[in-house]
């Protein structure tokens, strides 16, 4: 590792080492600050925090409650709150719990989003059974497992085995279904060994800027992510007027979808094709809450490019366009080889930094890592 001012970088020797062990440093922290004017970003966080909060409080809790709201505080009692509906035998003990579950959310959303829990009573509906997926099967497994063979770190030997199966029998369904992680590839073997490779702009990615700018930054996104959200709302004007349209930065941008939706809005970003890519970026992501809120999100997502000249029947073309799921695989499987696990996470000029915050902490690591 090298130090430049305060700021350490990895040499390539030492990134595969630094990468397996996610050690991205966060400059300003996770937390995103947001304004009274980003209101529309609590809005995609119930979003998230409605489908997962299962997984959060655990199915106790689960089963008696649910995310109602999420407010901003007034008064007296000025910090966040969620509004949370609880059945009315439960609301005693969940108050009890209320400090255990502000624990659990904040340590969901990786920051703190709320101060309090206020409890309103209300009928909770039982949850959805998660669908069940299917075994692959056992030949295709096998042949998929005699090519991840030279895969040194097991848990990731195995995890490519068991999805690369499954992407094999139907990759379309996997990947629309959830994948935003491990897929396979004929180059894998490549890629677990060279990942300081993909820390430059590749053929086929998406760059913003001139192409002779001396510093780089990557950017891995997932469209239904409140935080990537922020970054291109609140961020990306400052870093466009101040870096990358005075010809000292490009921005690449490269997929790595969370859910379903999400890769659904990667393959319509990128049916705007390379002259209108980052213009549907821009618009997918301020009108995140609009199609994420939807009662048809998928639906209410084919008409969000209109404007970008993407008709409805063009977008549905789109969406089963093998070319451009296979542009979304390659970005997913070139952030799992950079041992990327969530979203934004920004690389500058080949040293990872997580999620650094806004344009202040982005502006300062540049000034002292820039070229």
């Amino acid at each position: 590792m090298v130090s430049r001012g305060s700021v350490a970088y990895h040499t390539e020797r030492s990134l595969k080492g630094s990468m397996r062990e996610n050690g991205f440093r966060a400059i300003g922290g996770l937390a995103q600050k947001l304004t009274s004017g980003m209101a529309k970003g609590r809005g995609a966080s119930l979003v998230r925090l409605k489908a997962d909060w299962p997984a959060v409080v655990g199915p106790e809790l689960a089963r008696t409650t649910r995310p109602d709201a999420l407010l901003a505080g007034r008064g007296a009692r000025a910090g966040k709150a969620l509004r949370l509906k609880v059945s009315g035998a439960a609301a005693l003990e969940v108050q009890h719990r209320s400090g255990q579950i502000v624990e659990r959310v904040n340590a969901y959303f990786g920051h703190k989003v709320i101060d309090d829990v206020r409890i309103v009573q209300g009928v909770i509906s039982a949850p959805r059974p998660a669908p069940r997926t299917p075994r692959p099967d056992p030949v295709v497994e096998q042949a998929v497992a005699s090519r991840t063979a030279a895969v040194e770190d097991p848990d990731l030997r195995a995890a490519l085995t068991r999805l690369g199966a499954r992407i094999t029998a139907g990759r379309r369904g996997v990947l629309l279904g959830g994948l935003g992680a491990l897929c396979v590839a004929d180059d894998l073997r490549a890629q677990s060994r060279s990942p300081a490779r993909f820390l430059d702009p590749l053929p086929g990615d998406h760059v913003l800027g001139r192409p002779d700018a001396p510093n780089v930054l990557i950017d891995y996104a997932s469209f239904t992510c409140p935080h990537c959200a922020t970054f291109n709302n609140a961020v990306m004007p400052a870093l466009r007027r101040d870096w990358i349209d005075t010809g000292k930065l490009k921005l690449v941008h490269r997929h790595f979808p969370s859910d379903a939706l999400a890769t659904r809005a990667s393959l319509l970003a990128e049916c705007a094709g390379p002259e209108g890519f980052f213009a549907a970026v821009d618009t997918l992501f301020r009108t995140q809450v609009q199609w994420l809120t939807a009662s048809d999100p998928a639906a209410e997502l084919m008409t969000v490019l209109v404007g970008q000249g993407v008709s409805e029947a063009q977008a549905q073309a789109c969406v089963a366009n093998d070319r451009l799921l296979d542009k979304v695989i390659a970005d997913v499987q070139s952030g799992q080889a950079l041992g990327v696990n969530s979203t934004p996470t920004v690389f500058i000029n080949e040293q990872g930094y997580g999620n650094p915050g806004g344009i202040d902490a982005i502006a300062a690591i540049l000034r002292q890592v820039g070229r």
